[in-house]
């Protein structure tokens, strides 16, 4: 560990809610000023700019274009890349944090200045298809640590050939899962659901990767009209969504499916209307969603999609052997019928671990390591 103050540039790509972007905003939160100087690159002027320190210089790169940039970039000025140069030679940092792997003119920049990069892992290798091999590769190879939010991530990592692999656990802020009982009622009796259904949440952005597809596959088969399935998250406008969106308004299945969309003031109310949580994605990290609901008490059922596996115990729920639609349905009649033991009180001790303080204490123990 140096002593000597560092500075550290800190770039991420959206400035939204999403659970890596909200795992930058507690870091930052928390981290300690008298040790370090820092500074925020975002490339979107996002909601989540305003919840950071005021003190924290904010730069906004461009990658959506106006008719200049686009100009430029068309004579062969790439405009993001010009802003990062800029930035490079005003803000002298020690080393740049790439929050994502999303943003790989970050690493071009970086390597003509030699500065040193840290890239911070939330994606799995299906999410790699959207970066060219080169770039991939780039990241790699170029950053000095790569720090992944699960073993599952760390070990994809390694398989890429990433040398200098560190993990860190995604982690929530406990203090913001609260409930209200009686607007859960509500909210319930709103979507028609009689107090003696059994039901199930699920919650993300209606992607592949999330496995919206597999709902109306996963009610056929359940086929129970005790039953309810409700879908919390953000739409995405594709023809695979609006399928699956047909495919669950005409569904002759018993059980009843409900999409409400993506959900802000009543979130956690809606995931507290769960008798137990689903998790159908095909590949996912290290879920922040899994640690909100196992922190209020509810059983998961998860295909083996990545850091599940990591997280839930005995008591907890259950992890599927493979992404079956009839091994999911399986686990969720033998969890209703009570053949599968579950104890709210382990999955609240377990997710309540994975909180701010201890994430940064993780956080801090890997740059004293490497820095």
């Amino acid at each position: 560990m140096n002593n000597a103050k560092k500075r550290i540039l800190f770039f991420t790509p959206y400035a939204t809610r999403t659970g890596s972007e909200m795992m930058l905003l507690y870091i930052l939160k928390q981290i300690d000023r008298s040790r370090f100087d820092i500074g925020i690159v975002s490339f979107a002027n996002g909601e989540l700019l305003k919840e950071f320190p005021e003190d924290i210089p904010v730069y906004i790169a461009p990658r959506k274009f106006n008719i200049l940039q686009k100009i430029s970039f068309h004579i062969g000025i790439n405009p993001t890349l010009k802003y990062l140069r800029k930035l490079a030679k005003d803000f002298k940092a020690d080393f740049w944090y790439v929050n994502t792997t999303m943003i790989p003119e970050t690493i071009v920049v970086a390597k003509e200045f030699s500065i040193k990069v840290i890239t911070h892992f939330h994606e799995m290798p299906l999410t790699y298809a959207y970066l060219s091999a080169p770039d991939f590769k780039s990241i790699v190879d170029y950053s000095d640590l790569l720090i992944g939010c699960s073993q599952t991530t760390c070990d994809a990592l390694k398989h890429s050939g990433g040398k200098n692999v560190g993990l860190l656990y995604s982690f929530i802020d406990g203090s913001k899962v609260q409930k209200n009982d009686v607007r859960t009622h509500e909210l319930k009796e709103k979507l028609g659901i009689p107090d003696n259904a059994y039901v199930w949440v699920l919650s993300g952005m209606t992607s592949e990767r999330k496995g919206f597809d597999m709902l109306p596959e996963i009610a056929e088969e359940l086929n129970d009209p005790n039953v309810h399935l409700i879908w919390v998250g953000a739409t995405i406008d594709d023809g695979l969504v609006y399928y699956t969106e047909q495919r669950c308004l005409h569904s002759t299945s018993a059980t009843k499916i409900h999409l409400v969309g993506k959900q802000k003031e009543d979130y956690y109310n809606y995931l507290n209307m769960g008798n137990g949580f689903l998790l159908t994605s095909r590949q996912d990290p290290f879920p922040l969603v899994m640690i909100e609901a196992a922190l209020l008490g509810k059983p998961i059922i998860s295909f083996p999609s990545g850091g599940v596996s990591e997280f839930v115990q005995q008591g907890m729920g259950l992890v599927t052997q493979d992404q079956s639609v009839k091994q999911m349905v399986n686990a969720m009649r033998a969890l209703m019928k009570g053949e599968i033991t579950t104890d709210s009180s382990k999955s609240i001790e377990i997710a309540s671990q994975f909180n701010v303080e201890n994430g940064y204490n993780e956080w801090i123990k890997l740059i004293d390591k490497n820095y």
